[in-house]
This record gives C-alpha cells, structure tokens and sequence, in this order.
C-alpha cells in the first residue's frame, strides 16, 4: 500500500533521537519491509521537502531502492488548484498533501497535524473514484499498514524527481 508522509511526520519515523519516533517506528518498518511505498510529489511539498535537506536525499534513496514513487507534479499541482478554490477562507493549508492524496489515489496518510484531518477526511476535495483516506498519527494505528490495496497507484502518471 503506498502511504504519503506529510513534512511534520518525516522526523518522526526516519530519526530515531526524535523524541516520538517510537511512535512513527512501525512506518518506517512498514516501508523498509516493502509492505508500504512512499508517495511524494507536487511543486510545494517537494519544496517544502527540499528545506529538510536530509529527508530530500532520503527519500530519493527510497526511490532508487524502489520504496518511493514520485507523482508527475503537474497532476498534483492542478488537483491543489481546484482543492484550494474548494477550501478558499477556511484555515486550511494542506490543499497539497490532499492533492498528492488525490492524484496518487493513495488510501493512507501518516501526519499529525490534526487541523488538517477534517480536510484530508472531506470526500469532496477529492476527484471522483477516489479511496477513502486514513491517517496514521501514532503507533495506535498501526492495523492500517498493510500491504492490501496494491492497487493506489494503478493509472497515475509517475514523474522524476
């Protein structure tokens, strides 16, 4: 199953001196045991990931071992247009992850900004069809990583880093 991680979790389930990390150790078991793959993409989170440094050549090792996949970003970019005009005055600011939800049909998030849950669990900010997201904020959630629904990621256009 591929998961996205949102930029406030990656500490988390990659650094093992984070102080929730074991929280996040079943994520990143998840996805060295190639149970999981992790979906990035899109103009602002690739941004956002390229601030982190350490986590933007991790996760270009994940995909070179064939633990990550990259989502072509102008799939991604032109789901968050319609997403941040469909949450327009809210105080929503994750119209990103949502659409890289959304354009990867990805079923499952891993973050802790629960501000943003409401939106992430909202069906209408996603395109039709597409699979009912779950989030993973700590290790209490670990029943949802398994390895069904290989099938997110059937007729999504893959991109380069």
């Amino acid at each position: 199953m591929c998961i996205v991680i949102d930029i406030n979790a990656l500490s988390m389930v990659f650094n093992s001196s984070n102080l929730r990390h074991s929280e996040f150790t079943d994520v990143k078991q998840y996805i060295e045991s190639r149970l999981g793959v992790v979906v990035f993409g899109g103009t602002k989170y690739k941004a956002e990931l390229a601030k982190t440094g350490r986590y933007l050549r991790l996760l270009r090792q994940l995909r070179d071992a064939g633990r990550a996949i990259s989502i072509l970003d102008d799939a991604v970019d032109t789901i968050e247009v319609n997403v941040t005009a469909l949450t327009k005055n809210t105080d929503c600011d994750d119209q990103h992850v949502i659409a890289l939800l959304g354009a990867s049909r990805c079923p499952l998030l891993c973050s802790i900004d629960n501000r943003s849950f409401t939106f992430v669990k909202d069906k209408s900010l996603y395109p039709k069809g597409n699979p009912v997201v779950r989030i993973y904020t700590s290790s209490r959630n670990k029943k949802l990583l398994k390895k069904s629904n290989a099938t997110c990621l059937m007729n999504v256009e893959i991109g380069p880093m």
